[in-house]
């Protein structure tokens, strides 16, 4: 079965040791009990997952209208059983796809297996 666009001629799977970067939005950001900050597994629960190739990018370019940008190896959710396929768009030549519906406990993995590119740039209280 194939997944390959009809704009693209032939799919290309992204390379395990490739770094991934997704945009967060504010309201995927949780405080750990630490203090700090890390993404929220809802960051990553959804089907065919947007991401851009950290190597075909830069941080401006990715984090667009994002609150944070986050990163991780490809080998994540290839691991997981979630094939990464290029996925250029118009104006984004690095985007990919994380294919697949991603199960809340690989959301988890992923989640926890990121780190910030851009981080979150949260108000706080005084």
């Amino acid at each position: 079965m194939s997944v390959t666009n009809p704009t693209h001629h032939k799919e290309q799977f992204v390379d395990e040791s490739e770094s991934l970067w997704r945009g967060i939005h504010k309201s995927q950001i949780k405080k750990k009990l630490d203090g700090t900050y890390r993404p929220s597994s809802g960051a990553f629960k959804s089907t065919d997952i947007s991401v851009d190739i950290a190597s075909k990018t830069t941080p401006g370019k990715s984090i667009r209208n994002f609150a944070a940008l986050s990163g991780f190896l490809a080998e994540v959710p290839i691991k997981l059983g979630y094939p990464v396929i290029e996925y250029p768009m118009e104006g984004n030549d690095a985007h990919a796809l994380i294919k697949g519906k991603i199960k809340s406990r690989h959301a988890t993995k992923i989640a926890n297996a990121s780190e910030w590119v851009v981080g979150p740039k949260l108000e706080t209280g005084n």
